[in-house]
């Protein structure tokens, strides 16, 4: 870390760059979001009702798949080219949702904008790393982090107000502007490192994309009772691989497969998967226990989900200004000791709790997703180079993402067999409350496996190596 340089002055035009940055992580988050509260509007205008399910699954597809390959862009051709290029995806496929004339238009559309923003999160955060050292980094990769929880709090909300007043359409028409002004200021970032060398290995990025599509189907993602068909699946495992098999020897790898040997990324990997798949599962059965086991109304189920993203942002920022001091791996100690804790307390609650009690586990576990993700970004960044940096931190996007897809896909086959079970009403909201507790002490398991892994990570106790920064003009 020697030279490095303690603090990278703050221009007016670096300020401009992180505006535009921040305005580009935080338009392409609530558009994830921003679309929930719509559904049943937007179906019963366009009509279709069976195919709605794909305006989020399309979306999500795409956004998962595409990461990796535009990490591994990102370093061979340059990060400011490849986030205007994501970035214009993204703003063109919006104006084209908001002009969708049929649901078959609008879910075309949806898909062709998350490959858009499959690009938008993992190149914002690998600039960050380009440009701050260790110190100045901590801080702003862990504010950058709570910006997308805070979107997760805002989008289901604006996407009420839209559907409620100027119609649906705005949902997707807001970005044009958003994107076009956040484009206009990250035009202006020059980046002194020289793009790096080689191609994008064509064989494993069809085999990944491939693999991990026909993996999302074989687990029920665009169902609408989410069945499970496991011969699919199958074949989805024997494409992957294929995929670790070219990948194993290409030489210019789509994903840095070898970066999972590392003594430090390898357990920063595995936490994305775990952790990605606890906050899944919130996202995905908080609202089914509050609204089919408490009775409660959509909208308290919301508010027992976004309580999740009150703690989030807030322990992110605290994480990255006392990351130096104490070290990556007590951070790591404690948000998985209070992951754990949030997760204990949905699996050992009862409908007698309330919601209340629901939307307190939630904070709790947003709070130790806040203290842990952004300094694991951060560490993983400062392991390798500058022509590999887009690459693993789009592999720890991909990590979470995916690990949380497949989890809570297999959670939900799990509550499925206890919900089938059921004869009667009655029993059925018996049968789903000890269904969802099943899955909660999943949760509770992968929180525990969390915890042992930054347990063994403080341990170690070994030091991070920082290569030198990248300054912007």
């Amino acid at each position: 870390m020697s030279d490095s340089p303690e603090r990278v002055p703050w221009t007016p035009q670096l300020v401009r760059v992180m505006a535009g940055l921040m305005l580009s992580l935080f338009v392409a988050a609530m558009d994830s979001t921003v679309v929930g509260t719509a559904l049943p509007t937007i179906a019963h205008d366009l009509g279709r009702f069976e195919l709605y399910p794909w305006i989020v699954s399309g979306y999500l597809i795409t956004a998962t798949t595409t990461v990796p390959i535009w990490g591994r862009l990102a370093d061979l051709h340059g990060r400011r080219r490849i986030l205007m290029i994501g970035t214009a995806l993204f703003v063109i496929a919006s104006a084209l949702c908001a002009a969708s004339p049929s649901m078959e238009w609008l879910i075309a559309f949806r898909t062709l904008q998350g490959i858009g923003a499959g690009c938008i999160q993992p190149v914002v955060f690998t600039v960050v790393g380009d440009i701050f050292p260790m110190r100045q980094r901590a801080r702003l990769q862990g504010l950058f982090a709570g910006m997308w929880a805070v979107a997760a709090i805002v989008g289901p909300g604006l996407g009420a107000l839209f559907v409620s007043t100027v119609g649906w359409r705005w949902i997707f028409t807001i970005n044009l502007p958003i994107g076009i002004i956040a484009a206009a200021l990250v035009w202006g970032y020059r980046e002194r490192q020289q793009a790096g060398a080689g191609s994008l290995d064509v064989r494993s990025t069809v085999l990944l994309t491939a693999g991990i599509v026909l993996l999302l189907f074989g687990l029920g993602t665009g169902s609408p009772t989410a069945t499970p068909n496991w011969p699919l699946a199958g074949v989805a495992l024997v494409v992957l691989i294929a995929f670790g098999v070219v990948e194993s020897r290409s030489a210019n790898p789509t994903v840095p497969l070898d970066l999972l040997r590392h003594r430090v990324i390898g357990p920063a990997i595995v936490v994305a998967v775990l952790g990605g798949t606890v906050m899944f599962a919130v996202f995905a059965y908080i609202p089914l226990w509050v609204q089919g086991v408490d009775g409660g109304s959509a909208y308290a189920a919301g508010v027992a989900v976004g309580a999740m993203s009150i703690g989030w942002p807030v322990m992110s920022a605290v994480a990255g200004w006392i990351m130096i001091r104490v070290g990556y791996q007590r951070l790591v100690v404690a948000g998985a000791a209070l992951l754990l804790a949030g997760s204990l307390m949905l699996a050992l609650g009862s409908r007698e709790m309330g919601i209340a009690w629901t939307a307190a586990a939630t904070i709790v576990i947003g709070s130790g997703m806040g203290l842990f993700s952004a300094p694991l970004l951060i560490v993983i960044q400062s392991n390798v180079g500058w022509g590999r940096r887009g690459a693993a931190t789009a592999l720890n996007q991909f990590a979470r993402t995916i690990g949380g897809a497949i989890g809570v896909s297999l959670m939900g086959v799990l509550l499925q067999t206890f919900v089938r079970s059921a004869r009667d009403p009655l029993q059925a909201r018996d049968q789903l409350a000890a269904g969802l507790h099943a899955d909660y002490v999943v949760m509770v398991v992968l929180s525990a496996l969390v915890l042992a892994v930054g347990v063994g990570l403080l341990l170690a106790r070994r030091s991070v190596q920082e290569p030198s920064p990248v300054a912007v003009s």
